[in-house]
């Protein structure tokens, strides 16, 4: 039998976390206004730095034809200016702390996908990304970097930087902020080096490179990678924000619903213990007379 004491106190219980989730929601709400127009500009202006990259590439790889043609290159491989150690990388992005929705384990689970297909050495950024590898790939080894959930930690961040560019290859898989209602997880890939072929696509647009396309080009293996990189921990930190508020609306629903419910199991009771108390007092009176 559900008694009085029983009811005001699951009632106490549930409006502290109905407190609580409208706390997390304004604060998720504040963090993304302030880092959402940072980030949507942000794409853009990376994209158009990405296709000058492209383009660079294209320019230089049109020299290493040329060569090829000439006999003085051989076809297949690629260039590349900094130190690779031929290997390839999955890094996942996720968060220290829970009640972001749905968007940490999908993107989590496109990184396991990647990682359990074999050749690619697992990174992991957040510890909610570290505790559910080891669930799920305890003897699978893996390079960890903690970084905060909210602001870039520039130290950090050039440290997991310094990890990664060794690798030939780079995936990194993050949260994409699409709309306040939908975050997707997603994937961006860098490969270190120019392909040598005997074919290359002209570049979009012709530069004048200064001082050399190669030094710019060892540029942009750095820097290009540091930018992306930098912008998928933004893009993860928005896509959070706006699944935690979403969440929390969630939450906020399902505890006005349980309050409701508990108001009317305990306006029954109310009514019961009237109910009874009327009985007695009835059986009392039948009694004495």
């Amino acid at each position: 039998m559900i008694y009085k004491k029983e009811i005001d106190e699951e009632i106490k219980s549930v409006e502290s976390l109905k407190i609580l989730t409208e706390v997390y929601g304004e604060i998720a709400s504040i963090r993304m206004i302030k880092i959402r127009n940072f980030v949507l500009k942000n794409r853009e202006f990376l994209q158009t730095i990405n296709e000058i990259f492209q383009d660079s590439l294209k320019a230089y790889a049109s020299k290493l034809t040329e060569l090829v043609r000439r006999g003085k290159l051989k076809k297949g491989g690629r260039v590349t200016f900094l130190a690779h150690n031929g290997k390839t990388v999955a890094v996942l992005i996720s968060a220290n702390t829970g009640f972001y929705g749905e968007v940490i384990q999908a993107t989590f689970e496109k990184f396991l996908d990647d990682v359990r297909q074999g050749n690619v050495e697992a990174t992991i950024i957040g510890r909610m990304g570290r505790s559910l590898f080891l669930e799920s790939e305890p003897k699978t080894p893996y390079t960890y970097f903690d970084f905060p959930d909210y602001g870039i930690d520039h130290v950090k961040l050039s440290e997991a930087i310094r990890h990664l560019v060794s690798y030939e290859e780079i995936r990194v898989y993050f949260g994409r902020y699409q709309s306040i209602i939908k975050q997707t997880p997603s994937k961006f890939s860098i490969s270190a080096g120019t392909p040598i072929s005997k074919e290359v696509e002209e570049p979009k647009v012709k530069y004048i490179f200064e001082p050399s396309v190669e030094k710019i080009l060892m540029f942009f293996e750095t820097e290009i990678f540091a930018s992306l990189f930098d912008q998928s921990i933004r893009e993860s930190q928005l896509a959070k924000f706006a699944s935690r508020i979403l969440a929390m609306n969630v939450a906020s629903e399902n505890i006005r619903t349980r309050l409701d419910s508990l108001s009317l199991e305990k306006l029954k009771l109310f009514h019961r213990l009237v109910e009874r108390k009327q009985l007695n007092s009835l059986s009392s009176i039948m009694f004495s007379k």
